[in-house]
């Protein structure tokens, strides 16, 4: 089910260091790029896509015509958010990493159905918060304090906006691929 009022923030920045270095957006899996696979379980259920990159952008262009680089990837994913979010055309945005391919198709649904008066709604599973989360843009400027006050952890930030919790039960669904022994994990298992 398409929402077409909800934007997708990809998070491919970082420093890759548990990828060997490599982009890991741009890691092949099953034959695609990370990234390709995020926007293929994703794209029925929103309306455009940005990523969030610190290099390789004419790459990422080729899956969204909006790149935005996050010019201090020191800080995380907090500075990718607070670079990209003002490029996402609405009001809801959903944010992902790179690196979950497996994202639900009930996804959006759930965390929108759940939203209720809330600013963000975030996936658990197994008790443990995942960073895959619907949030509104008004909490920008949240992010924005928090950098500037030194604080980079996004699941601390995300707790600190007092989200709706949904939970999800299939944890595989949120399995991330950080490293490259992850990536040949997944393939193996799946051949």
């Amino acid at each position: 089910m398409k929402h077409q009022s909800i934007s997708c923030l990809i998070l491919a920045g970082g420093k890759s260091s548990r990828m060997n270095h490599h982009d890991k957006g741009l890691v092949a899996f099953k034959g695609q790029p990370l990234v390709s696979h995020v926007i293929s379980s994703l794209k029925h259920q929103i309306d455009d896509f940005v990523i969030s990159a610190n290099r390789n952008f004419d790459q990422y262009r080729q899956f969204s015509p909006h790149v935005i680089p996050d010019a201090t990837e020191q800080n995380g994913p907090m500075s990718g958010i607070a670079a990209a979010l003002p490029t996402c055309k609405h009001d809801l945005i959903l944010v992902v990493p790179c690196d979950m391919p497996y994202l639900p198709n009930d996804l959006v649904t759930l965390l929108l159905t759940n939203l209720n008066n809330h600013k963000m709604a975030v996936a658990e599973t197994q008790n443990h918060l995942q960073p895959v989360f619907l949030m509104h843009r008004s909490l920008l400027s949240g992010v924005q304090h928090h950098l500037a006050s030194g604080h980079f952890k996004l699941l601390q930030w995300i707790q600190s906006c007092s989200p709706a919790i949904i939970s999800f039960s299939n944890a595989d669904a949120f399995k991330n691929l950080n490293h490259a022994s992850d990536i040949d994990q997944a393939q193996n298992a799946s051949n």
